[in-house]
């Protein structure tokens, strides 16, 4: 019995200890491969710390990026505010220029007019002044004439006081003569030679003093004649001066109104200048306004173009960076 126990136990025993040794052998190799999936899953478990970490910091910067793009979403809608507000301004300050340019053409037009009556005036002066100084002449000449007949009327009347005077004297000769003829007569006694010569001298005294007296009559109709014309003449003389100092002072009148306007225009015409100059100016400075306005809307412009393209973020290598690792970690995320 012991000895065919014996020979059956054996090859159990060997198959037993082979089983031993292919299940040490196993166990070797299973923690052998335990061993590798630690460290495996050690060196994953790094990587997906690393990969929430990268997560973590890429979703940091997304939301970075995002607020950025907020940011930069107000300041863009901030600046086409101002630059609406700026075009506004700009077309603003284009219709005043436009307004002011009207007034300026309004302003020359009326300075050309004004200068233009100004010179019409002027001309009007002229020959106001020249027409003054035909009727001032000729009413030196009136008066030079009106004294030359004030002298003549007085050489008349002087004339005629001598006339008269010699007149009288002439009679009271005669009368004189007379009597110292008829006195001697008397005295010498004379008969008919005598009556003869008495009868002669009486004829021949008073065809004398008719000759006289008629001459006299004469003059005297003359003077009268000579005295009424220059009366007639005086009186028209006069009423020609009178009419020709009324000319004169309505002509001084005219001249004094014409200066006045005159004055008024040159004044209007220098206020017009200066507001011309003004206007001018506003418009120079207005247009360095407008261009001033137009370089910044240009750089406002230039400005929000490269913001714009700064904006375009999906296309910088970060990013693409970023996604690709996020990407990746989708990945091992979806196969465990």
């Amino acid at each position: 019995m012991s000895c065919s126990e014996k020979t059956t136990v054996d090859p159990l025993l060997r198959d037993l200890d082979e089983k031993k040794e292919t299940f040490r052998r196993n166990v070797v190799s299973l923690a052998a491969e335990l061993k590798q999936v630690r460290g495996r899953l050690v060196s994953q478990e790094q990587s997906f710390l690393k990969e929430t970490i990268t997560r973590k910091e890429a979703e940091k910067r997304g939301k970075n990026m995002e607020m950025e793009m907020c940011k930069l979403q107000k300041r863009l809608e901030e600046r086409n505010c101002q630059l609406e507000a700026s075009a506004s301004a700009a077309d603003k300050f284009i219709k005043e220029l436009e307004e002011f340019r009207s007034k300026l053409d309004a302003t020359k037009q009326t300075a050309e007019a004004s200068a233009d009556s100004a010179q019409s005036t002027q001309i009007q002066c002229s020959m106001l002044k020249k027409q003054l100084d035909d009727k001032t002449r000729s009413l030196r000449e009136h008066e030079d004439r009106v004294t030359q007949l004030g002298h003549q009327l007085d050489d008349l009347q002087r004339g005629l006081s001598l006339r008269e005077c010699s007149e009288k004297q002439l009679r009271e000769e005669v009368r004189r003569i007379e009597r110292e003829v008829t006195e001697a007569i008397a005295k010498a006694g004379i008969g008919g030679m005598d009556c003869e010569l008495q009868k002669l001298l009486e004829d021949v005294s008073p065809m004398k003093f008719e000759k006289m007296n008629r001459l006299v009559e004469v003059k005297d109709e003359e003077i009268t004649k000579l005295k009424d014309e220059i009366r007639l003449m005086s009186g028209h003389w006069k009423h020609k001066t009178k009419e020709l100092e009324s000319q004169l002072e309505k002509q001084r009148r005219t001249d004094q109104d014409l200066k006045k306007k005159v004055l008024k225009l040159e004044f209007c015409l220098q206020e017009a200048r200066s507001q011309t100059r003004k206007l001018q100016r506003k418009g120079e400075r207005r247009d360095m306004e407008i261009k001033e306005i137009r370089d910044l809307i240009s750089e406002k412009q230039q400005l929000n173009n490269e913001s714009w393209d700064k904006q375009k973020f999906w296309d910088n290598s970060g990013f693409k960076i970023v996604v690709s690792m996020s990407m990746l970690m989708l990945v091992v995320v979806s196969k465990r």
